[in-house]
């Protein structure tokens, strides 16, 4: 019997003007290893999800077997990521799964090591580079022990030697038995599955034994294409020296708290060339794109350049949030004064250039694209600032082959009309199409030769200190940290207590906070605030630093209040200066919010602090097991609850996202003050659609980890 079987499958997205699949016809055979190839957009990914019961088919029907349990790694690792840490994260599904403890226990190690990741169980997963993001996602999928395991792109972002590693894991898992699906760009992982299955707008045009597609030149042509017909030959040792120096690194070093990321990188970049910079995953390549460009404050050394680096992010999706194509790709140009018809030209250029024909994608909505295609649009927009030094990360990171080739022309061309690019990459052969290769192992043993040529370049290019406004980005990330739990919460009576407990008592408390009561009741309700966070051993530093910035908005608040709003109730007078009226009640609720406010932060964030994520969805199952019993929908509000916890952090990350494209593509370059909220404001646009986006993607992410 088929372990899962197809039939005149068709699917439409909403909104969407053609079909994403198209009468797909399709059986899958316990123990089988199968490839999903074609260019972006073909529906690879769709049929993937769809085969993950993901959603249903439009027309047509999906039979799978009895018993079978499907697991499937998306192509946006954060996506599938539900924890803040990456012990808690990987142990979720076995969770849900009703194992015991040290079950568990045995499943988290096993996958966390197999995954490569072990020695980073007590991180938090916003730490994680793209790469370990996308182990981490898998780490999770595996300790399902999946018996139909589907893989979109999961190697797209590890280095060689992590890929190969992956590559033999999934190996491995096929030999005992557990069928595989696979997507990939990459030859020699479609080379490894017994049977390949090739898709082109929606449809499949080959289903057969890997022999069979070897030996089928046509479609290898199709899929794969010439990966170096079009790469230009690189400049030479001779001509290389010639290029004058537009960007020099001195010492740079990172680190997070108790973790060195990088320390004294030197090396420096030559005018109208190609550098590829390789290396391990989650080294810190991407870090280093951030220090190089300004983004990032914490960055220890100098950079000095002739212009501000621009950077495409790693993390495509989050670098979009206009709603059409053209406008996104159009925003960095406007702020830098291009308009008109020179406007209209260097956008229609940059994509063009980027592999997105402008008359086919000009008004196409930005999430309507493919991964690769957003990846694709996400350079366009770099390339459309014209700087004279441009950085791209990972930039054919998803990509198809065709595609991977268009993009390394494009950046090759780019450095020929004068530009100084820099790229990072996890394929040696795109790394060789680069007119200099940058290894990560030898950045640190540049520091001396390029400290000589420090002083001799310092009067030619300028110190590039990082920007001010990334302050946002600072202030972003630790409101991030403040709502989610520490990677190991510490012993405490209220640790100790049971989930149901936990939730109860906050629940308790939370719904007490917001009665209103007199002033003494919100005195007393403070310290029993201040006695819940010094049970929870809760730090009194970070307390008072959370309050401390909270209270002069509050302050700011109730001066306009003193100043433009009347008082009613008849109250006594206490001052009056023409509009500033101050009386007993206003003077009263003053007092209340001042005290009422800290209570309640001081409340969420020792709640935060001291409860896993986990032991929030079991508290509150636990709660309302009773409304179960009499047929009540118990699992929505308690999926509701699961979301909106990890949902915030996520809207930070989202949002950090944004904000790093918004200052990349100059938005704040001169906002001061109530200038940079002006700005901001059009964020809530994009970020509302990508609030949508992200619940969907975290509901998608619980059920694929069987929370129910």
């Amino acid at each position: 019997m088929n372990l899962l079987e197809l039939k005149k499958i068709t699917y439409k997205y909403p909104l969407a003007e053609q079909p994403a699949l198209k009468n797909i016809d399709l059986s899958i055979q316990k123990g089988e290893f199968i490839t999903l190839l074609g260019t972006n957009g073909s529906g690879k990914s769709t049929l993937a999800r769809l085969m993950a019961g993901f959603f249903k088919p439009d027309s047509g029907s999906v039979e799978i077997q009895e018993g079978c349990v499907p697991g499937i790694v998306f192509q946006q690792p954060k996506d599938q990521i539900v924890a803040s840490v990456v012990e808690r994260d990987t142990a979720f599904g076995p969770q849900n799964l009703d194992m015991t403890l040290a079950e568990v226990e045995l499943r988290t190690i096993e996958c966390l090591s197999l995954t490569g990741l072990s020695d980073r169980a007590s991180s938090r997963t916003f730490e994680l580079s793209l790469g370990q993001t996308q182990r981490l996602a898998l780490s999770g999928i595996l300790a399902l022990f999946p018996d139909l395991l589907i893989l979109d792109e999961v190697t797209a972002m590890l280095d060689p030697a992590s890929r190969e590693e992956i590559i033999k894991l999934v190996q491995v898992w096929n030999e005992k038995g557990n069928t595989v699906v696979q997507v990939t760009h990459d030859v020699d992982e479609a080379l490894r599955a017994d049977r390949i299955v090739v898709m082109e707008k929606g449809s499949v045009i080959f289903d057969g034994p890997t022999e069979s597609f070897v030996q089928n030149r046509e479609i290898v042509k199709k899929v794969f294409d010439d990966e170096v017909s079009l790469y230009r030959k690189p400049l030479n040792q001779d001509e290389i020296e010639k290029k004058e120096v537009s960007l020099l690194a001195e010492n740079l070093s990172f680190s997070y708290p108790g973790r060195e990321i990088f320390k004294n990188l030197s090396f420096s970049l030559r005018k109208g060339s190609l550098t590829a910079l390789t290396g391990p995953s989650g080294c810190g390549k991407s870090t280093l794109f951030e220090c190089l460009s300004g983004l990032n404050l914490e960055c220890k050394g100098k950079v000095y350049a002739e212009d501000r680096p621009a950077l495409a992010l790693q993390e495509s999706e989050a670098s979009l949030f206009a709603t059409y194509a053209a406008d996104d790709v159009a925003f960095g140009a406007k702020n830098r004064g291009v308009e008109g018809k020179a406007l209209l030209e260097r956008v229609k250029n940059s994509m063009e250039k980027a592999g997105l024909p402008f008359k086919d994608f000009a008004d196409r909505h930005t999430f309507e694209l493919s991964g690769g295609e957003k990846r694709k649009l996400s350079v366009a927009g770099i390339i459309a600032l014209d700087s004279s030094i441009l950085i791209f990360d990972e930039p054919t990171a998803g990509l198809d082959p065709q595609s991977r080739k268009i993009m390394l022309s494009t950046l090759q061309s780019l450095a020929r009309e004068g530009k100084t690019v820099l790229f990072s990459t996890h394929r040696m052969e795109e790394a060789d199409a680069a007119d200099i290769h940058l290894d990560w192992q030898t950045l640190s043993k540049e520091a001396d030769a390029v400290q000589e040529k420090a002083e001799g370049l310092k009067e030619k290019l300028r110190e590039m200190p990082p920007l001010k406004n990334a302050s946002i980005l600072s202030s972003l990330e630790k409101a991030g940290e403040a709502l989610t739990a520490p990677p190991k919460i510490p012993d405490s009576p209220v640790s100790r207590l049971p989930a149901s407990l936990k939730v109860g008592l906050f629940v308790l408390l939370a719904v007490f906070s917001i009665i209103p009561y007199p002033l003494w009741v919100s005195a007393i309700f403070l310290a029993i605030c201040i006695l819940y966070a010094a049970l929870a051993k809760y730090p009194a530093k970070r307390a008072f630093v959370t309050i401390a910035k909270i209270l002069p908005w509050f302050a700011f608040f109730a001066l306009i209040q003193f100043a433009f709003f009347s008082d009613s109730s008849g109250s006594k007078e206490l001052f009056r200066w023409k509009w500033f009226i101050v009386t007993q009640v206003k003077l009263e609720n003053l007092l209340k919010t001042f005290i009422r406010a800290p209570s309640i932060i001081l409340l969420i964030s020792t709640f935060v602090f001291s409860t896993e994520e986990r032991e929030i969805l079991d508290g509150m199952a636990a709660i309302l097991s009773p409304l179960a019993k009499i047929k009540i929908p118990v699992r929505y509000a308690v999926l509701v609850t699961g979301i909106i916890f990890r949902f915030i952090p996520l809207l930070l990350d989202e949002m950090r996202g944004i904000v790093k494209t918004q200052i990349i593509r100059g938005a704040f370059a001169k906002a001061r003050g109530f200038g940079k909220l002006k700005i901001l404001i059009p964020l809530f646009v994009p970020l509302i659609l990508q609030t949508f986006r992200k619940a969907q993607n975290l509901a998608d992410a619980l059920t694929a980890r069987y929370f129910s």
